[in-house]
């Protein structure tokens, strides 16, 4: 009877590589990562890396180590151009930057695979500008679902998903995301040439400086938007009744409306070229029954009563 012999492979004198990725900074995470070739300038050679995009810069990374990073706040132009690369031609794309103290402006390019995924998310974080003419040329090709959810967060700047499914009345939280992913952010590309809408896991709110987890925001830089901690608010708790003072420029009584449910006071403007959504924290609870509004010189007086 043959004894069966136990192979016992050599041992490789190749340890596997762990993959690593670069340290982050306090609140920083990575949106794509990829093997990539990226080079300085159009005459100098490829050094193959690995690309991270993150929310704070563009990191190159190779051996364990960033050899080259850019603030996303630097970036002020992206472009596309054909190099040859790996014997054949590829689209690549350029990164333009601003000088900081003690560098020089300048530019890299770098060839990933899903460039146009690349293209994209980086001019959604950096050159991307939303005013209220764009968000109302996207709003007229959307059904009312879709206007009341770009709108308010044109306003509030994110939302939760059961916020917007509260917001449009949807059926489950599913509806929403169907309404974002199959026509808000197909629209918005057609218009604005990418997705104007995100769900982030964590992200800052730099007008507020708050933390905000698990919520869809509105991507680019906002401009032309009222910034609401300049504005006039005042809430009076007055015994029996609320007491809310707003400032509210260049509107008719016609063109506001209110909703009260709850302690949550929302306020709505009808204006055409000027729609927008706010939702106010009341003190207690109020009832929309014989509420009073006046509006003169620019300030809106609201005044509801609260629930025993």
């Amino acid at each position: 009877m043959t004894r069966a012999m136990r192979i016992i492979p050599p041992k490789s004198s190749m340890p596997i590589l762990k993959k690593s990725i670069p340290k982050l900074h306090t609140d920083e995470r990575i949106i794509l990562k990829g093997q990539a070739g990226f080079k300085h300038h159009s005459r100098s050679g490829w050094k193959v890396v690995e690309l991270f995009l993150t929310n704070r810069r563009i990191i190159f990374y190779q051996l364990q180590k960033i050899i080259f990073e850019i603030s996303l706040s630097q970036i002020y132009n992206i472009a596309s151009k054909k190099f040859y690369y790996v014997m054949r031609e590829r689209d690549a794309l350029g990164i333009f930057y601003k000088a900081v103290e003690g560098s020089r402006e300048g530019r890299v390019w770098f060839v990933v695979n899903d460039l146009l995924t690349w293209e994209r998310r980086i001019y959604q974080l950096t050159l991307l500008k939303i005013d209220a003419d764009l968000i109302e040329r996207i709003a007229v090709e959307l059904d009312s679902e879709g206007r009341d959810i770009l709108r308010f967060l044109w306003e509030n700047r994110h939302a939760r998903i059961d916020r917007l499914a509260e917001l449009i009345n949807a059926p489950n939280h599913m509806h929403v995301l169907l309404n974002i992913k199959e026509t808000i952010n197909p629209i918005a590309e057609k218009i604005a040439g990418c997705p104007i809408l995100s769900f982030e896991r964590s992200k800052m709110d730099q007008e507020t400086g708050e933390k905000v987890l698990f919520s869809w925001w509105l991507l680019g830089e906002l401009e032309g938007r009222e910034n609401k901690n300049e504005r006039l608010l005042d809430i009076f708790d007055e015994g029996s009744y609320l007491q809310i003072i707003m400032e509210v420029k260049k509107m008719e009584k016609s063109d506001l409306s209110l909703e009260v449910h709850g302690a949550e006071l929302i306020i709505k403007s009808n204006k055409t070229g000027a729609t927008w959504t706010e939702t106010f924290l009341l003190p207690a609870e109020a009832n929309y029954n014989n509420h009073k509004i006046h509006l003169r010189n620019n300030l809106l007086e609201i005044r509801l009563s609260k629930v025993p």
